[in-house]
């Protein structure tokens, strides 16, 4: 590196070091300047100002205390570090039960029978609206919620819950191709869906894997058809049915997130359609794993933290939705999941600088423009949607 290149890194390493400049913005300029990744990574970790702790006051923990020092959470499996429920129960004197689900159906279908009394569950954005007109949250009260202004905008005041008056968003990614590099190296279809649903059947039957989420299963053929993904028309969701009964006998599978991850590793799978943070966590364990968001569009998402309205421990509840806003918590999260996180505090600062350069953990703004968030299905088309997916999972 010449003097002046030297000169210009340093300068940029002392407004790292004083929080004058994020650590996205320091990694894309030292990059351009010709700076490897893992030297600004050791940069990073060595200037990064170290994460202040926000303990919990002792009016809190008294009413924690009173509300008998218990936590119930449901989250997706894999979804946390592993220390953040550990040092949670240890600093607020918490014992946590904690369990875990595969899908938005089952936990949905849980809350409505009404017999699991969780505190905190973690439910993806499209279902938010149907958790609400069903009455089966609880407000959340935002005094309890100090961090909450540490998420990012976008993440604030959707559609899905205007002011926040239910929910905590956590985590977000995207819905696309993962694939064997070794199988579908020379495959023409590469980077489209049509690499499932054309060579699929033609080179990869048996090998193909789908996710279990009816919305998205519906959103890709859709998206390999040309329709929006959320359209509501009957032509064209029954076209996206016929297309995917068509595919069903060469579908392994249709699998959960986690699932679906050890699919791909052991090769079980070739092609699937895949959440982003499991195709990641896939590729970490298995390198000829790839992700690809396809030329038609894939879709977005993002879980949110929520409290059910028969939640017996609330306080509890929501002190744990404030430590999970902790930039650090976020950032370890996010490190560990291969999912994005909402928290803009975490991004800025604390991610690990090879999970903040990963464009399938955050992509750049010409893959985000591709990528469609599910909205939730309106109930005169639901019956469409239940018609397409019974006849799916009954081919």
């Amino acid at each position: 590196m010449n003097r002046p290149a030297r000169r210009q890194l340093e300068t940029w390493v002392e407004a790292l070091g004083e929080g004058r400049l994020t650590r996205r913005t320091f990694l894309r300029r030292g990059l351009a300047l010709g700076v490897t990744l893992p030297v600004l990574a050791d940069i990073v970790r060595l200037y990064t100002p170290a994460a202040a702790e926000t303990a919990p006051t002792p009016q809190l923990l008294e009413r924690i205390k009173k509300e008998g020092r218990q936590l119930f959470i449901a989250n997706w499996e894999e979804y946390v570090h592993p220390h953040t429920i550990p040092r949670f129960a240890k600093e607020f004197g918490v014992k946590v039960t904690y369990d875990t689900f595969p899908g938005n159906e089952q936990l949905l279908a849980k809350l409505q029978a009404g017999g699991a009394r969780y505190d905190v569950i973690f439910p993806t954005h499209n279902f938010l609206p149907i958790y609400r007109a069903q009455g089966l949250l609880a407000p959340l009260n935002h005094e309890y919620l100090p961090l909450f202004s540490n998420l990012l905008d976008k993440f604030r005041q959707t559609s899905f819950d205007p002011g926040n008056t239910y929910t905590v968003p956590y985590s977000w990614g995207m819905t696309g191709l993962a694939h064997h590099t070794v199988q579908t190296r020379d495959d023409p279809r590469l980077g489209s869906w049509a690499l499932l649903f054309e060579s699929g059947p033609q080179r990869y039957s048996g090998k193909l894997g789908l996710t279990d989420e009816r919305e998205e299963v519906v959103a890709a053929a859709l998206q390999f058809l040309g329709q929006p993904p959320n359209t509501h028309s009957r032509e064209a969701l029954r076209e996206a049915g016929a297309l995917l009964l068509r595919l069903k006998p060469h579908i392994k599978a249709f699998y959960p997130g986690v699932e679906a991850k050890k699919a791909l590793i052991t090769e079980d799978l070739v092609v699937a359609q895949s959440w982003s943070g499991e195709t990641v966590k896939a590729q970490a364990k298995n390198p000829a794993v790839a992700w690809a968001l396809p030329r038609e569009g894939g879709t977005g998402w993002f879980d949110a933290m929520a409290m059910p309205k028969v939640a017996p421990h609330k306080v509890t509840a929501q002190a744990f939705m404030n430590y999970m806003l902790r930039p650090e918590v976020a950032a370890e999260n996010a490190n560990t999941t291969g999912y994005a996180t909402a928290n803009r505090i975490a991004v800025e600062k604390y991610i690990d600088p090879q999970v903040a350069g990963n464009p399938a953990i955050y992509p750049p703004a010409e893959t985000l423009a591709r990528v469609t968030f599910l909205e939730t299905i309106p109930d005169d088309v639901l019956p469409v949607y239940e018609d397409i997916w019974t006849r799916l999972l009954g081919a």
